[in-house]
C-alpha cells in the first residue's frame, strides 16, 4: 500500500512542475507584450481640406470714405428742419429752411440799384456818342471829351459791381434752403426750428455709407509685405460672416510712439450693414490655398528642413514625410500635402513616444 502511494507521488511531481512552467511562460509573454498608449482628444486632430490664407494681421476702425459737414452760409433764424439723425438723404435734398424775408428784401434792393445803374450807363453812352461827333467837328476840346469818356467807364464799373452784389444776395437767398451735397445718411443734427443760425455754424453732418475705409494698423516688421491691391478679410462685432476689402493706400510714415503703420482698406457696403466707427479685426491676404489638407502648425516637425508628421494608423504611430504648401503663422495653421483627408495627425510632442509605438485613439474617434 505504501509502495503504490510513493510511486503515484513520484509520477505527479514532474507533471506539476511542468504545469507551473507553462503558466510562468504565459505570464512572461503577457508582461513583455507592448501596451498601447491611449491618446487624448488634445493629442490628435483629423486632417481636413479647407481654405487657408497667410495674412498680415491688422486692427482698425471703419470710416466713411465720403462725408460732409453742412454749415450755415448766412445769419438767419431757422424756420423748418426736415430730417433727423439716421435718415437717408439724396444729393440736393432739402434739409432745412432758414428765414428768407430779410434776404429777399436784399435781393430786391440790389436788383433795383442794378436797374438804376443800367439807366445811368445808357444815358452816359448817348452823351458820349454825341460828344464824339462834336469832337470830330471841332466844337469841343479833347479834354472835355476825355472827361465824358472817363465818366462813362466809371459807370460801367459801377454796373459790374452792382451786378456782383445782386448775385451775392441771390446766392445768400438760395443758401437759406439748406441742401445735402451728397447721397448718404444724416448722422448729426445741430439745429431746431426757432433757433438762430449764424454764418459758418455747423448744421448737419452727412456720410455716404455705401463705401467705407478701414484705417488698419500693422506692425512695422510686416508692413513691407503689404502691397496696394491686396485683398483683406476682417470681422466686426455682430456682423457674423467675414467681410472683404482691398488695400488702396499705405501711409509711408509710422505712427509716433508705436512705430506701426497705417493701411487704408476700401470696403464696399451696399447693404449698409457696416457702420462708421465699428472696430475691425482681420488680415491682409498674402497667399491663399483652397484645396490642401490643413493641420495645426505644431503638428509638423522640422518644418524648415525636411518636414514630417506623425499619423495614427492601424493602431501604431507612423512617420509621414509631407510638403508644406502654405504656412499661416498668424492662425498657427499649415497647409500640407502627403496626408490624406480624415487621417489622424498627432499634435505637438508625445513625450516618450516614437514612430512604431502602439496607440489607441480617443473614444468615439476610431
Amino acid at each position: 500500500m505504501n509502495t503504490r502511494l510513493c510511486l503515484t507521488a513520484l509520477i505527479l511531481l514532474p507533471l506539476a512542475a511542468c504545469g507551473d512552467g507553462h503558466a510562468e511562460n504565459a505570464s512572461a509573454k503577457a508582461a513583455s507584450a507592448p501596451v498601447a498608449r491611449r491618446l487624448s482628444s488634445a493629442d490628435v486632430v483629423r486632417a481636413e481640406v479647407r481654405p487657408l490664407a497667410a495674412i498680415i494681421p491688422f486692427t482698425g476702425s471703419l470710416n466713411a470714405l465720403s462725408s460732409s459737414v453742412i454749415s450755415s452760409e448766412v445769419d438767419a433764424s431757422v424756420r423748418e428742419v426736415r430730417v433727423r439723425e439716421g435718415e437717408p438723404v439724396r444729393r440736393g435734398q432739402l434739409l432745412a429752411v432758414l428765414d428768407t424775408e430779410a434776404l429777399a428784401q436784399s435781393v430786391e434792393e440790389q436788383s433795383a440799384q442794378l436797374d438804376n445803374s443800367k439807366s445811368r450807363l445808357k444815358l452816359a453812352k448817348v452823351k458820349l456818342d454825341k460828344q464824339r461827333e462834336l469832337l470830330g467837328k471841332g466844337f469841343i476840346s479833347q479834354i472835355a471829351y476825355d472827361e465824358l469818356e472817363s465818366d462813362y467807364k466809371v459807370k460801367e464799373g459801377e454796373l459790374r459791381a452792382q451786378a456782383a452784389q445782386l448775385a451775392r444776395a441771390q446766392r445768400q437767398l438760395a443758401d437759406a434752403q439748406v441742401k445735402s451735397p451728397i447721397d448718404g445718411v444724416i448722422y448729426e443734427r445741430k439745429i431746431n426750428p426757432g433757433e438762430v443760425a449764424s454764418r459758418n455754424m455747423k448744421l448737419f453732418s452727412v456720410a455716404d455709407l455705401s463705401v467705407l475705409e478701414i484705417a488698419a494698423t500693422v506692425p512695422s516688421r510686416l508692413v513691407g509685405q503689404a502691397k496696394v491691391g491686396m485683398s483683406a478679410t476682417f470681422n466686426v462685432d455682430g456682423a457674423g460672416q467675414p467681410r472683404h476689402g482691398e488695400v488702396v493706400r499705405i501711409n509711408p510714415v509710422a505712427i509716433p510712439g508705436t512705430r506701426s503703420f497705417t493701411l487704408f482698406i476700401r470696403v464696399k457696403n451696399p447693404d449698409g450693414r457696416l457702420k462708421v466707427g465699428q472696430f475691425a479685426k482681420g488680415g491682409v491676404v498674402l497667399q491663399e490655398v483652397k484645396d490642401k489638407v490643413v493641420v495645426p502648425l505644431s503638428s509638423v516637425r522640422d518644418i524648415d528642413g525636411q518636414p514630417w508628421v506623425l499619423v495614427a494608423e492601424k493602431g501604431r504611430l507612423a512617420k509621414r514625410p509631407v510638403t508644406v504648401a502654405l504656412r499661416a503663422d498668424a492662425d498657427r495653421q499649415v497647409a500640407i500635402s502627403g496626408v490624406a483627408p480624415g487621417e489622424r495627425v498627432v499634435v505637438g510632442e508625445l513625450l516618450g513616444s516614437k514612430a512604431g509605438d502602439a496607440v489607441s485613439l480617443p473614444a468615439g474617434r476610431a
